[in-house]
């Protein structure tokens, strides 16, 4: 590009100087000065600053410098020719840019080196004239003839530097840089594939083969650490158990499928929370971590609920970690809730078992004093009846009147006192009839039953049991049927299944009228399903529901929470046989306070098989 520079800034149509810039004809560096003519036109011409150059260093000591630039600082005549041809700039230099009287000189440094010199400016042009010379030249030629030589040296060194440099990057440089990244690429999980370019330095080629070695071992051993892990994770996410790693800061940092289940949690790798917010309400259980770890030794916690599930029951077993750099608290949770249940169940055949031996003798000892007491109490009523000619007539020797005679023993309740008698005889009568099928199954006749129409008929009649004495009005309740489609007949005695379920539905009822805090209207829930060879009846309520001391004596003979008089507690325990013993199926409850109870009862569908 061509910077114009007039000679006269008032007319811009006079005579114009360019910057240096490549002629188009010669391929030199000039610059063109431009004039115009009269008749109109302009009068052109180059001017080969190579002759300049040699013009001005013709006449001028060859220990000067002279240094002529343009109007910005463009170099235009200067001692290194090469400077002059790239056209570099030195208008950045101090002894340009200060303002100096005409004829004074200053200091400066250009190119590493102490200068004195003056500037002067061509008229006209705007060019700039600087003439210089060598601080060194000027006070001790020797010193400047030694300077010299050192820049010689120093030249012949940096050049020499330079070979080496370029040598050195190719051969040491250039390798090790590729191997840093191969290194990254390493610590990223990628393995780039071994080099085949060789060196000519035999110890970069045995690195490189070294390098390509240790690359392929670490792939390996990551490769074999993966797989370790996944078996390692896989083997914990196969156990039954729930499996809870705690560290050192005792932080819940890792767990197994099962765990994940439990908790609701989205990964096998925890965000590291503290144990007291993970089983946060679970004191008990942060305590036997926290022993764990202190006394390095196992602790247990059984038959506590955690989880999502209040229901389920679980047996918890801290284990610190031994032999190992890094301390812990591995944490193992197993449900034992059908253990539980099942042991529940078994101490309550233990005792039904433990009744049904006694009661056998207990009825033939209890019935003859009973029937010797109901008897009595009848015949005192025939020896007071009027309708019998003995009473009159023995009445009549004694001389007493025996209108008078009842009309004192009304007088003082006797009649009540008989009656209180005769009801409780036979109210002890019925408990010892209801305990005499703990001694032996029952000899109704089985037959082929509906399921549906059994619970069906059970509904009605539990429908009709209501009396102002008690208190309750199952037509009030909502039941809600969950019955399975097609689901086969089974072979029972119906009096005994329809006593079951009459005894289920009457609890129900009256616990639900006794819950006068209940804020949702009564609800009974029937579901039945069939199971592999069985049939499963599962009866829920909407009720108060039970704690877990009533849950377990549930099916205790005699075991009631009514008030006295209202219950003998031998509903469920009569009922509980007639599945269990009569019919070879299970009768299980779970329940919670606040939460309902049900009631499940399997039964096979081809009978006891007896």
């Amino acid at each position: 590009m061509i910077f114009p520079i007039r000679f006269d800034g008032v007319d811009k149509s006079k005579r114009v100087l360019t910057s240096p810039i490549i002629s188009l004809h010669s391929g030199k560096l000039v610059v063109y000065i431009s004039i115009p003519v009269k008749s109109g036109g302009k009068l052109v011409a180059e001017l080969n600053l190579e002759t300049l150059q040699k013009f001005i260093y013709g006449f001028l000591s060859s220990n000067r410098i002279i240094i002529l630039t343009d109007s910005y600082g463009n170099l235009i005549v200067h001692p290194d020719r090469e400077l002059v041809k790239t056209q570099t700039n030195v208008g950045t230099l101090d002894v340009f840019n200060k303002r100096l009287e005409p004829g004074e000189g200053q200091f400066y440094m250009a190119e590493g080196r102490l200068c004195f010199g003056s500037v002067e400016n061509i008229p006209g042009t705007g060019w700039k004239l600087l003439v210089a010379s060598s601080a060194y030249h000027l006070f001790q030629p020797v010193i400047a003839l030694g300077l010299l030589i050192s820049v010689l040296v120093v030249f012949f060194f940096l050049v020499l530097l330079f070979a080496l440099k370029k040598e050195f990057r190719l051969r040491v440089v250039v390798p090790l840089v590729g191997y840093v990244r191969k290194l990254s690429a390493i610590t990223k999980g990628e393995y780039p594939a071994a080099s085949s370019v060789s060196n000519s330095f035999t110890e970069f080629d045995e690195l490189g083969r070294v390098f390509d070695s240790m690359a392929e071992k670490v792939r390996e051993r990551e490769h074999d650490l993966i797989v370790s892990k996944r078996y390692f994770q896989s083997v914990i996410d196969s156990m039954p158990s729930a499996l809870i790693w705690v560290n050192e800061a005792m932080n819940v940092c890792q767990c197994n499928l099962k765990a994940l289940e439990l908790f609701n949690l989205e990964s096998t790798e925890i965000e590291p929370e503290n144990v007291e917010t993970f089983f946060s309400g679970h004191k008990d259980v942060v305590g036997v971590i926290t022993e764990a770890r202190e006394f390095k030794e196992p602790r247990s916690l059984e038959r506590v609920s955690v989880g999502n599930d209040s229901s389920a029951v679980y047996d918890i077993t801290a284990f610190p970690l031994r032999k190992f750099e890094r301390k812990g608290v591995v944490v193992r949770i197993d449900e034992v809730t059908s253990r539980v249940r099942m042991e529940e169940i078994m101490v309550q055949t233990e005792k039904m078992m433990s009744v049904g031996g006694l009661a056998a003798g207990m009825a033939h000892e209890i019935n003859n004093p009973l029937g010797g007491i109901i008897q009595g109490t009848q015949n005192l009523e025939r020896k007071f009846s009027p309708d019998i000619k003995a009473n009159l007539v023995a009445a009549e020797e004694a001389d007493c009147s025996l209108e008078a005679m009842q009309k004192y023993l009304r007088a003082r309740k006797v009649y009540t006192i008989m009656e209180g008698i005769k009801t409780s005889g036979l109210r002890a009568a019925k408990i010892v009839s209801n305990m005499l099928e703990f001694s032996k199954p029952g000899k109704s006749v089985l037959t082929t039953v509906n399921v549906h129409d059994l619970i069906e008929d059970s509904l009605e009649l539990s429908a009709k049991d209501y009396d102002l004495k008690k208190k309750y009005d199952f037509m009030h309740i909502n039941i809600v049927r969950e019955f399975e489609a097609d689901l086969p007949e089974i072979i029972c005695s119906r009096t005994e299944i329809e006593q079951v379920l009459f005894n289920i539905f009457k609890n129900s009822a009256q616990a639900m009228h006794d819950d006068d805090g209940g804020a949702v209207a009564p609800h009974i829930y029937i579901r039945t399903r069939s199971n592999g060879s069985n049939i499963v009846i599962e009866i829920e309520d909407n009720g108060p529901g039970m704690g877990a001391e009533v849950r377990k004596r549930i099916f205790e003979p005699f075991y009631t929470t009514k008030p006295s008089g209202v219950g003998t507690g031998l509903g469920l325990s009569v009922s509980y046989f007639i599945i269990t013993q009569n019919h070879g199926g299970t009768f299980t409850v779970s329940s919670e306070p606040g939460r309902g109870a049900r009631f499940s009862i399997t039964l096979p569908v081809q009978g006891r098989g007896e």
